[in-house]
């Protein structure tokens, strides 16, 4: 097979939405539907004005199930124990956040979880500065007062009253830094340390913290003090053959009290080939070819957009950096020969503007590119995301953490109001949709009981209206709408965020003494399901589910009227692979392959009568092309489709 045509088929392999039926996906594992939930409301009459902006749903083309784990945040430990309190606890609950990363960021790579060991430099090299000495100043997980960094027993503890998994970050820098006979090794052991003081209580853990940025500790040792003959640079085929030592001896620990984790490894996300880092420059090529199969899940981070840039730029960046990302990864992994994992983007938000002015950030629009970014992630299939961070300063976090007396402690920014309601309006399978105006974004999902989610982003400052039309499908008598706008006098920045009209009191920055009273206006869908798009707005729409539809009520891969369709396996095969599917009372059947342009390449039954009970068939694909090919099953006139890749 061609490089080209291996890269094309991944390509469409992605594109497809099919990467998580086709390989292992450590965040799938414990997928369950979701039950949506129908908000309070009030009568509302539907928009009189004729529809400039059209949206499609196609309610029968499921783009794959989504991850729980998208919806994550993190905590830094700089903050300190005070992070565990009421009002941040209140917050994060009502956010549904469900998984919160620790310790956080670079600190992950100076942060001794049980006490600061004596095998540390004072001072390390400073990679953007030319290797000049700085002092190490590494943080320690078991201070107990309020100002200590937040400790290993708080972050457990905020975990234990939200109930929700965790992702730890372990410190890989030490195994640079160190210096010891053995760096690595010991780095490795008190990682492993860890998992058994965890206990089973952590699922994922991730090695290391953006380790080929010269900005990390350990990115450039003092090769005069290190014993293990490390080169002076991180590469990443060193990172690769250290993150072995490092998986191999937690999950070593992790077994020995009969717990299982996962573990993800470091990996770029764009071309570096000529990039002014040298450490950065062939990183994926040695990584993956050192660490094989041993990483369960795949670590990027980035901040979307680019310095100085308009509030549209910023918006538009959303969407098209998230798909940029994962076409990158999955050509790269295929053009280097590397094992397809699922990818998580542990860390991100939006880029500052400038430095100095970073009023985007704590504004709607930071709210607004989150929902854009939240809603791709969904669409392209990534496994998990930790969105920094939950509190931070003035400029930065979720919730305001500082001590100016003219904001309350950990006053919620725009952002969380405009996650909150993306929370409750998102499913558990996305959906297909189309929209006519490139500044009209439109995301939807299906519901474990057939209602559909609906998200549309008017990234425009006009007022536009849009009929949304759902594909193959009637739906229920009434749809619900929440919508968000920003202050109309602020600017493009504006602060404040409205919620169906309902603005923030005194000093808040949104509605959150009254949230959960607000009520969604309830429009009927008798004629046509059409609402208004504010200029720079989200609005959230429910829409309830007819009688009877079947819709989110089960897998798409099967349905409840007499008959499944499996995966066929192997998936993907070299030739030979077999189809099974299951009847529940005798039925006449067809199966018939197709390829990537709808054209039928081959009938394997053709009308014939099976008895009840489980089959299979063998393909021999000996004589078609490598590529993406459909299997569809008929059973008087319904019909299942799946997806499978004969990679030869």
């Amino acid at each position: 097979m061609t490089r080209k045509l291996k890269t094309a088929l991944f390509l469409a392999i992605f594109s497809s939405q099919i990467f998580s039926d086709t390989f292992p996906n450590c965040f799938l594992e414990d997928f369950k539907p979701k039950k949506a939930t129908i908000p309070i409301s009030i009568d509302a009459s539907p928009p009189t004005e004729e529809a400039n902006v059209e949206i499609t749903v196609f309610s029968k083309d499921t783009l794959g199930k989504i991850s729980k784990y998208i919806f994550g945040n993190a905590i830094a430990a700089w903050v300190g124990n005070k992070i565990y309190n009421p009002t941040i606890m209140d917050y994060l609950e009502k956010l549904e956040v469900t998984i919160l990363r620790y310790p956080g960021g670079s600190w992950s790579d100076i942060f001794f979880w049980n006490g600061i060991p004596d095998d540390i430099p004072n001072t390390i090299p400073d990679g953007t500065k030319n290797g000049q000495p700085i002092n190490l100043y590494p943080q320690t997980g078991n201070g107990t007062s309020e100002w200590s960094p937040t400790n290993v027993d708080t972050y457990y503890n905020m975990r234990w009253d939200l109930d929700i998994e965790g992702l730890i970050t372990v410190n890989y820098g030490y195994a640079r830094y160190g210096l010891g006979e053995n760096p690595v090794a010991k780095a490795a052991h008190l990682a492993a340390e860890w998992v058994r003081y965890d206990d089973g209580r952590t699922k994922f853990w991730e090695i290391g913290n953006e380790n080929a940025g010269p900005w990390e500790a350990g990115w450039q040792i003092d090769t005069n003090l290190n014993k293990d003959g490390q080169p002076e640079i991180i590469n990443g085929s060193l990172y690769g053959k250290h993150f072995r030592i490092f998986a191999d001896s937690m999950r070593a620990a992790a077994v020995e009290l009969g717990n299982k984790i996962y573990i993800g490894g470091q990996i770029i996300h764009y071309d570096a080939t000529n990039s002014w880092n040298v450490a950065e420059r062939d990183w994926n090529e040695g990584f993956f070819r050192e660490v094989g199969d041993a990483a369960d899940f795949y670590v990027i981070h980035n901040y979307f957009g680019n310095d100085n840039s308009t509030a549209q730029k910023l918006l538009d960046a959303a969407s098209k950096t998230v798909k940029d990302m994962i076409n990158f990864i999955y050509k790269d992994i295929n053009d280097k020969g590397a094992v397809p994992k699922p990818i998580a983007l542990t860390e991100w938000n939006m880029r500052s503007m400038d430095g100095s002015n970073d009023s985007a950030k704590i504004s709607i629009i930071n709210g607004i590119q989150a929902v854009i970014v939240f809603c791709e992630l969904i669409k392209y299939g990534y496994g998990m995301s930790c969105r920094w961070l939950v509190a931070n300063w003035d400029t930065d976090g979720m919730f305001y953490y500082h001590d100016n007396p003219s904001y309350p402690l950990w006053n919620p920014r725009p952002d969380f109001f405009y996650i909150y309601y993306l929370k409750k309006f998102t499913g558990d399978h996305a959906l297909k949709t189309n929209s006519n105006n490139k500044n009209v974004l439109a995301y939807a999902s299906t519901f474990r009981d057939g209602e559909i989610g609906i998200v549309i982003v008017n990234k425009s400052t006009i007022n536009l209206t849009a009929k949304i039309m759902i594909d193959s499908r009637s739906v229920g008598n009434l749809y619900y709408v929440y919508s968000l706008t920003g202050k109309a006098d602020e600017g493009e920045y504006s602060q404040h965020v409205f919620v169906n009209g309902y603005g923030p009191t005194g000093s808040y920055w949104g509605p959150i003494e009254n949230l959960e009273e607000i009520p969604a206006f309830a429009y009927p869908a008798s004629d046509e399901i059409k609402v208004e798009l504010p200029p720079r707005s989200v609005q959230y729409i429910l829409i309830k589910a007819s009688e009877g539809n079947d819709i989110g009520k089960c897998d798409p891969s099967t349905i409840n009227n007499g008959f499944q369709l499996f995966q066929n396996y192997p998936n993907p095969f070299n030739s030979n692979t077999i189809i099974p599917f299951t009847l529940k009372q005798p039925s006449k059947v067809s199966l018939k392959i197709f390829n990537i342009k709808g054209v039928e390449v081959a009938s394997l039954i053709n009308n014939k009568y099976y008895n009840t009970g489980k089959h299979s068939i063998t393909l021999d694909a000996s004589a078609f092309n490598n590529g993406i090919y459909f299997y569809k099953l008929y059973i008087g006139n319904q019909t299942i489709t799946k997806k499978m890749i004969l990679l030869k």
